[in-house]
């Protein structure tokens, strides 16, 4: 069985940017994920009952507070380490993006699809004609719900051959939503490569004593390191 895990992420500055990421990962493969996730967030006594999610990585003002930036961006390396085994890559990401969305409810909808086309290889051989099963797990959103998803997902899954396991899962991200936060973590990486690599006015004028010291540079150099620890991700720009 596969699990497939589906976050999105935007930008304050650049409101009409969107990005969504999907994560996929065999279920034989998530026990490995989840004890491992746990132990990293226990091993730095982050506070179980606050979600460890991208939005609060460079923030020491939100999340765990007493936790430093520093330390947060220790544990991400550490978790995203999890996401590679020895021979190959234990989980799989997708991150598809848009620069322009007017409507980030129906760019959600439309890129969905495509994400499930890219992450779900089909099943090879036929055995005794089952589908394989494929359970969905997308991040709660007030204005998506479950049955929107579903509509778009099951025809993309049908072709690649795969047979959805009970209904959409729309959970609230929390300390046990680990497929979803690995989903959320990567997302926000992308999403401040994306728009601080792109950010024109940031840099004008800057000098190289600046380049140095800006925040947001920094939060890119530190994302751009991060990120080169996901062995498998494919990014597709909309």
């Amino acid at each position: 069985m596969e699990f497939a895990f589906v976050d999105e992420s935007g930008d304050s500055k650049f409101t009409d940017y969107f990005g969504l990421c999907l994560g996929v990962i065999n279920s034989s493969n998530y026990r490995t994920l989840k004890h491992g996730f746990h132990g990293i967030l226990k091993k730095y006594d982050w506070d179980e009952s606050i979600e460890f999610k991208g939005a609060y990585l460079f923030s020491a003002s939100k999340g765990d507070t007493s936790i430093t930036v520093d330390q947060r961006v220790d544990m991400t390396a550490e978790i995203l380490d999890l996401t590679s085994a020895k021979q190959n890559s234990r989980m799989k990401f997708y991150y598809y993006s848009q620069d322009h969305s007017d409507d980030h409810k129906q760019t959600y909808l439309e890129v969905l699809p495509k994400a499930l086309k890219k992450g779900l290889t089909k099943p090879s051989g036929r055995g005794r004609g089952d589908k394989p099963l494929v359970m969905l797990f997308c991040d709660n959103r007030d204005d998506i719900s479950a049955e929107e998803v579903r509509e778009v997902a099951i025809p993309e899954l049908s072709k690649r051959g795969f047979l959805l396991c009970e209904e959409v899962h729309q959970p609230k991200s929390n300390f046990h939503t680990v497929g979803i936060l690995m989903a959320d973590i990567v997302a926000y990486l992308a999403a401040r490569i994306d728009t601080i690599s792109n950010d024109v006015e940031l840099f004008e004028g800057l000098s190289t004593e600046d380049l140095a010291t800006n925040g947001k540079v920094r939060k890119l150099q530190a994302s751009t390191e991060l990120m080169d620890k996901v062995k498998s991700i494919k990014w597709v720009s909309l």
